[in-house]
This record gives structure tokens, sequence and C-alpha cells, in this order.
């Protein structure tokens, strides 16, 4: 099991950075607010939560399909036929799409405040909130899923594997929380930068990564219909 939970834990990082850009800005308005450790503790509680229940009910529901999937998977890698190719480059189509109206709207949309005051338990339904928004680009947290399912664990193994996924899923928010309470009012100009940066960034990686895997799906699909693949099998 510890050697499971060292491959997980690098992917429960890389899963992490789909939920970091929706919640950082709400988390740094609560470290600045009233009760900052219990407010900021029910985000990350509502984040925690949503997230093992739905790891759970994938775990414990959907192993027959993971392996369905598996199947259909290896077979569309080897050998995809045309519906599959012309569906792959459509695919990638609408995320270079995508990617582009997104882009434009930024900067296009005027400046939104934040709000500036939320209970404890408005933060634990935001933090739920926004991990059910984040649930499309929870790749990771499938095949992490996958694995578990994969490895010769009892049931009570399998559950405690997760809630060690879930826990380092929600590690680097936990830090920033740690680390205001640590610095106390020198955290302030921290936490604004760590802010000020996700305003400008996050949303800027988000359209990269779609812009990229896009133009890959199109290359590849596109390259099979040629007889070259972009990436050979």
């Amino acid at each position: 099991m510890a050697e499971l939970v060292q491959v997980l834990t690098p992917i429960a990082l890389l899963d992490s950075t789909s939920i970091i850009p929706l919640c950082i800005v709400v988390l740094v308005i609560l470290l600045g607010g009233p009760s900052p450790l219990f407010r900021s503790t029910a985000l990350l509680a509502g984040i925690f939560v949503t997230y093992l229940v739905c790891g759970l009910l994938v775990l414990f529901g959907l192993q027959s399909v993971f392996d369905t999937i598996n199947a259909y998977a290896l077979k569309v890698w080897q050998d995809p036929n045309t519906e599959e190719l012309i569906f792959q480059i459509l695919i990638g189509f609408i995320l270079v799409v995508l990617g582009l109206r997104i882009a434009r709207a930024r900067k296009q949309q005027t400046e939104k405040k934040a709000p500036t005051a939320m209970t404890a338990s408005q933060a634990f339904l935001a933090g739920a909130g926004m991990t059910i928004v984040g649930l499309p680009g929870a790749v990771p947290y499938l095949a992490a899923i996958n694995l578990i399912l994969r490895s010769d664990l009892t049931t009570r193994q399998e559950v405690m594997v997760l809630v060690v996924y879930n826990i380092v899923f929600v590690a680097p928010l936990a830090a920033v929380v740690v680390l205001s309470l640590v610095l106390g009012e020198r955290s302030q100009r921290l936490l604004h930068n760590i802010r000020s940066f996700f305003d400008r960034w996050g949303q800027r990686l988000i359209v990269s990564l779609m812009l990229v895997l896009g133009a890959l799906l199109i290359m590849d699909g596109v390259g099979w219909f040629l007889g070259t693949p972009l990436i050979p099998v």
C-alpha cells in the first residue's frame, strides 16, 4: 500500500492544479477576513469531502466500466477507425475554439469583485461547488482510482489510499493556510501576490493547455489519415 501511495502522490499534486486556480482567490479572501482559520478550513473541507465522495462512488460503482474503457482505449490507441479519428479531430477543434473564445472573453470582460464576506457554511458550499465544476479536469483522479482498483488491496485499504490521495490533493491549498497563520500580518503581501499571480496567469494556463491539447488531437488525427500519426504505435 505504501508503494501505491508513493505512486499516487505526484498524481494527486498534478490533479490539484485543476482546483487551485478556481479556489485560490476565494481562499485568499477568507484568510484576510474574520475567523480566517475556521472559514478557510470550511472551504478546504468542502473540496475534500466532495472529491472523496465522488471518488468513492467511482471506486465502488464503476469497476466494470473501467475495464471496458481500458479495452476500448487500447483498441482506439492502436487501430482507430475513421469515425473515431473524425471524433478526435472534432474534439481537438472544439478545444481550440473554446480556448480562443475564453481568451477573447477575458480581454473583453470587466473586472468583477469577489465577495468580501462569506460564512463557514457558504465557504463549505463554495468549495463543494468549485470541486464539482472542476470535475471535467479530473482525469488524473480517474487514473489514480484505476490504479487502486488494479492493486491487490482490501476494501478498507482502498478507502485509506483514496483518503490519502485527497489529503495530498488539498495539501497545496492547506499549505497556503498554514503559511498565512504562521506569518500573521506579514502574510498579507504574500497572499496579495498569490492572488495577483492566479488572476493574471491561472486562466492563461488553462487556455494554453486547451490550445495545445486541441492542436495535438487535430494533428494526430490528420496524421492517422495520412499514414503518419503524431505518436507512432
